[in-house]
C-alpha cells in the first residue's frame, strides 16, 4: 500500500537531534546492525560465532557510547534508523578504570589475537591529525534505509557547526565504498593506515571549514 504522507510528517521523519545517555541502548543497536559488515569490526570479531556477533557488536557501540569522551554530540534520525556519534576537540585519554575494561573486552572478543587488535588500534588513533577537530567516531544507517540521504543528514549539524566554528572534521574509514559519500561532503583523504597485520587498510580523510561568506 502505497501511503501518502503530509509534508510537516515527512519532515519530521527527517529529524536529526542531538540525544544523551538515555537513548544509548539505541545507538548502540542501530550501529551494531549498520555495522555489520564494516571490514575492521569483522576483522576484530572474526573469531567470534557468527550467530553470537550481533550481541558483540551491541555491546561494542554500547560501550564506545557510554565510555566517550566529555562533550561527545550523539545524534539520531528522528525514527531511530540512523545515529552518528563525533568526539570533541582535544578529548584526552579515557581513565585507566575505562582502558582496563575495553582491553578485557578485546581479550573476550579476539582471544590470542588481541595484542594485535590492540596495538592496530593504537596505531590508528595515533594518526589523528594534531590541529583542533572534531573526530566522526561512527555514523551508520540500518541497511534497509540505505540510499535515502539519511547519512547526509545525520552529518549536516556538526558539519555546519564545524563551518562556523573554523575547524576540520576527520574521520578514518576501513570501507571503501563510503569514501565517495564522505567526499561528496567535502572530506578528502589526508592518508592510510593498516592493521599491524596489513589485513584491514583505513582511509583517513579530513574536511576542512568551509571559508566564511
Amino acid at each position: 500500500m502505497n501511503i501518502q504522507r503530509r509534508p510537516s510528517e515527512l519532515a519530521r521523519l527527517e529529524e536529526v537531534r542531538r540525544v544523551g545517555s538515555e537513548r544509548t541502548a539505541q545507538v548502540a543497536a542501530v550501529l551494531a546492525e549498520a555495522f555489520a559488515e564494516d571490514p575492521l569490526q569483522a576483522w576484530i570479531m572474526e573469531g567470534v560465532a557468527a550467530a553470537e556477533r550481533p550481541a558483540r557488536r551491541t555491546d561494542w557501540w554500547s560501550f564506545m557510547i557510554r565510555n566517550a569522551p566529555p562533550g561527545t554530540e550523539v545524534h539520531v534520525a528522528f525514527d531511530g534508523s540512523g545515529a552518528a556519534c563525533w568526539h570533541p576537540p582535544g578529548a584526552g585519554k579515557p581513565p585507566a578504570a575505562v582502558v582496563e575494561e575495553f582491553r578485557r573486552m578485546v581479550a573476550e572478543l579476539a582471544g590470542e589475537r588481541a595484542p594485535a587488535v590492540l596495538a592496530s588500534l593504537a596505531r590508528i588513533a595515533r594518526r589523528a591529525p594534531a590541529e583542533p577537530h572534531w573526530h566522526l567516531a561512527a555514523v551508520g544507517v540500518v541497511p534497509d534505509r540505505w540510499g535515502e540521504g539519511l547519512g547526509a543528514r545525520l552529518l549536516a549539524p556538526m558539519l555546519a557547526r564545524c563551518d562556523r566554528l573554523g575547524l576540520a572534521a576527520y574521520l578514518e574509514s576501513s570501507n571503501a565504498r563510503n569514501l565517495g559519500f564522505y567526499r561528496r561532503l567535502g572530506f578528502a583523504d589526508c592518508g592510510e593506515v593498516r592493521t599491524v597485520d596489513e589485513r584491514v587498510t583505513l582511509t583517513l580523510m579530513r574536511r576542512p571549514p568551509a571559508p566564511a561568506r
